[in-house]
């Protein structure tokens, strides 16, 4: 079976970013939204009908379908190592009008190279409407959230590199401190370099960037500090006037 999350803070975490707005009666993309839990969390007022899911797991998307009939499911088939090895490679979007006044993206750009975000959010400006606006998330590989002791990169880094690898590495203060980005590949932490995912077959691909680094890339976006649920998650917010 292909991956479906358990996470379901999407709403409040969307909703507390985007300043709460009014849900009711816009159009919504949630893109790698999975089975579409930000529909279902008791706080979340977002029309059924006026929801739209892109996702590259076909199980989540057939999943979401038979939860919320009346939203639109779309599945993505595009080659991801970790959600989607048999997908095709620079597959565009399968949804080319202008129509949301909402699109989210949580922890999507996470899974992705630098140079796939970029062509991901050109693609997603051009989805929105006048007005409409773009939300996704990203790891800062310095950020530690006040509830733990651990920076990203070392919380993510236990469950992923090897012990001895990770110690070494941050026993070299200051390449950790200029570091703009980095990319945990197969237990391998690669530099400010994050190698196109569609040249590698490593199952587990994480992506961080650093906040001042991601305003070089982004620099009309407004970058926002994480907040519960995803705490450990900033928050890039993209208006289109």
């Amino acid at each position: 079976m292909s991956f479906i999350t358990q996470n379901d803070g999407q709403f409040p975490y969307f909703n507390l970013q985007l300043g709460e707005p009014k849900w009711q009666g816009k159009k919504v993309l949630d893109f790698g939204g999975n089975i579409g839990n930000v529909l279902h969390h008791p706080n979340s007022t977002i029309d059924h009908e006026n929801y739209w899911c892109i996702d590259v797991s076909r199980d989540a998307i057939d999943a979401g379908r038979k939860s919320a009939p009346n939203a639109h499911f779309v599945f993505y088939d595009r080659y991801n190592p970790e959600y989607n090895p048999l997908g095709k490679k620079a597959l565009p979007l399968p949804i080319s009008e202008a129509a949301f006044d909402f699109i989210l993206a949580l922890s999507v750009f996470t899974h992705t190279s630098e140079s796939e975000m970029t062509d991901f959010v050109y693609q997603l400006r051009g989805r929105l409407k006048s007005g409409g606006r773009l939300a996704f998330t990203f790891l800062d590989p310095h950020y530690t959230p006040a509830d733990s002791h651990l920076c990203n990169l070392k919380y993510y880094g236990e469950q992923r590199m090897d012990p001895l690898a990770m110690e070494n590495f941050f026993d070299r203060a200051a390449q950790f401190q200029d570091l703009r980005s980095c990319t945990l590949a197969g237990g391998t932490l690669k530099i400010n370099d994050s190698p196109a995912i569609s040249d590698t077959q490593e199952t587990e691909y994480l992506v961080f960037y650093t906040t001042q680094y991601l305003r070089t890339i982004f620099p009309d976006t407004e970058i926002l500090d994480p907040v519960p649920p995803f705490a450990r998650q900033h928050c890039c917010v993209f208006t289109y006037a």
